[in-house]
């Protein structure tokens, strides 16, 4: 499907440069790096908003254009684990891993479109998806995001926002080629009602305050009563400064006002439950970005204790990327490292720690080549966590992939 669209884009589009394809009046258009930043689930992951305003600034997305992409993302994962049944469970929901210390098995993580309309003043984006791997309850295919987002960047650097998206709180990068991180495994937040960004963008700053009604996201997202008022919000910022030639040094901080962590029921709270309340998250990340490396630290923590473990829930990632390349491509090496928290000291539920070591390789200019080893120690599923919580489990993963952008 993907490699017949990029066949049908070689031949009826004239290509201006590398990865832009574009028709004669520029009317419709497909641009490979704009896409990779729209559809990437590891880098970028809360500020698309800003991405969007950001490319049509400079002319990637022009107006009175509409940008087409594409992604799939599939992968071959072998896992091994000490204990029968307990897999590590982080940023996927394979269909196997209930039985045995050791499993494989291939999976379509994504198979992604997405559009992009610009029109004088107001851009318009929506992303849609077929995957393997989504949570129980939904559909394999879904709407996964839509906005419309108000502002032009070279008139003013304020923007509204309003849609389906993933949240504009923290950062909740991961340098793995596929892997999760435990701050995002925790904390990232996506919602199912549309809402309501405000914004501000220049070179080197971005600030966002976001109204959310009161129900219960897709992920992360809810508050006390769910009654569908505006009554939840984010707040969420960072900003770049220069601390050497070609070196640069980003600080982020955010706070979302209603999380999950709010009820003893750990998966899926209902819309109303018993002595609910507002259970609120702040972060804190840090990025050094150079000209061939990058590395980032990031701490994410719940202001009160999750009544279904009786402690905080937190979660502190480090990790590093190295830019290089192998016969002319470009490669990523990456180490991340990343720890979760939601259990008073030796209990069974107590923490999951978890470390990655990455290789992305860009075999083509729409193929990239990806590999993990990671490992785990600690199970402790959010769910009836002080029930399937095991801290002396231990896993080895090895996870190999690719990935097709247009």
């Amino acid at each position: 499907m993907l490699c017949a669209g990029l066949c049908w884009l070689s031949a009826s589009f004239a290509a201006a440069e590398e990865g832009i394809y574009a028709t004669a009046d520029g009317r419709l258009r497909a641009d490979l790096r704009f896409s990779e930043e729209m559809f990437d689930r590891q880098d970028h992951v809360t500020n698309k908003a800003a991405l969007l305003l950001r490319a049509r600034a400079a002319g990637r997305v022009p107006e009175g254009s509409l940008t087409f992409g594409g992604r799939l993302i599939a992968t071959w994962i072998s896992e091994r684990t000490d204990t029968p049944g307990k897999f590590p469970i982080l940023s996927r929901l394979p269909p196997t891993h209930t039985r045995g210390t050791s499993d494989s098995y291939g999976v379509i993580n994504e198979i992604s479109l997405n559009a992009t309309l610009a029109l004088p003043l107001v851009t318009g984006f929506v992303q849609g998806e077929f995957t393997e791997v989504e949570y129980p309850g939904q559909d394999d295919i879904q709407l996964r995001k839509y906005m419309l987002v108000l502002g032009d960047l070279s008139r003013s650097s304020f923007y509204l926002a309003v849609g389906r998206k993933t949240l504009n709180f923290g950062n909740f990068a991961s340098y793995a080629p596929f892997t999760h991180t435990h701050s995002s495994h925790y904390f990232w937040s996506q919602s199912d009602d549309p809402v309501i960004e405000l914004g501000y963008v220049t070179d080197r700053t971005e600030l966002a305050f976001t109204l959310i009604p009161a129900h219960r996201g897709n992920r992360v997202i809810s508050s006390p009563r769910n009654d569908g008022a505006l009554s939840n919000f984010a707040l969420n910022g960072a900003h770049r400064v220069a601390v050497a030639p070609g070196h640069d040094l980003t600080v982020g901080a955010g706070y979302l006002r209603g999380s999950i962590y709010d009820s003893t029921i750990a998966h899926h709270p209902p819309g109303r439950g018993i002595n609910r309340f507002w259970n609120e998250l702040w972060d804190v990340n840090l990025t050094w970005s150079g000209p061939r490396f990058d590395v980032q630290a990031e701490f994410t923590r719940s202001m009160h204790d999750w009544p279904a473990t009786g402690h905080h829930v937190q979660a502190t990632t480090v990790q590093a990327r190295w830019h290089r390349q192998i016969a002319g491509k470009p490669v990523t090496w990456s180490i991340s490292a990343s720890r979760g928290v939601q259990g008073n000291r030796g209990t069974e539920w107590e923490r999951m720690e978890q470390v990655i070591l990455g290789v992305e390789y860009e075999a083509a200019p729409h193929v990239t080549l990806g590999a993990e080893y990671m490992y785990n120690a600690g199970f402790v599923p959010l769910i009836l966590p002080r029930v399937t919580g095991d801290r002396s489990v231990e896993s080895h993963t090895l996870i190999a992939g690719v990935k097709m952008t247009f």
